[in-house]
């Protein structure tokens, strides 16, 4: 299985719940879970996708994990899957669907590391 990861830095204004619903709202895909914690001072988001690619028949899936502190915010963007046949060739599923959500966090401040 192939994966893109991207990792990001960021200082929006906005707080990673906020930034959560608005990748949320414009991500196309499904969420297929959301999970959130708060420890100490750090607030941690992670979302999952799940979309399928009609180009080349088959499921990728976007994993998105947010954290933020009182000084810093990161996120950590996963797209995997997406591949199909004997060599499990994904045609750039993944790295589509990982850019969807880097192209969102980066109108709010993030740049990728």
């Amino acid at each position: 299985m192939s994966s893109v990861n991207i990792r990001m830095k960021g200082k929006s204004s906005k707080s990673i719940d906020k930034l959560s619903d608005i990748l949320q709202s414009k991500i196309n895909a499904e969420l297929v879970a959301e999970s959130k914690r708060s420890y100490d001072d750090v607030n941690v988001v992670l979302l999952s996708f799940e979309k399928y690619f009609m180009r080349n028949g088959s499921y990728a899936s976007l994993t998105v994990l947010l954290t933020e502190n009182e000084k810093k915010q990161t996120a950590d963007i996963i797209g995997s899957g997406g591949g199909e046949g004997i060599f499990n060739i994904s045609w750039g599923a993944n790295s589509d669907f990982a850019e969807m959500a880097e192209k969102v966090l980066s109108k709010y401040g993030f740049k990728r590391e």
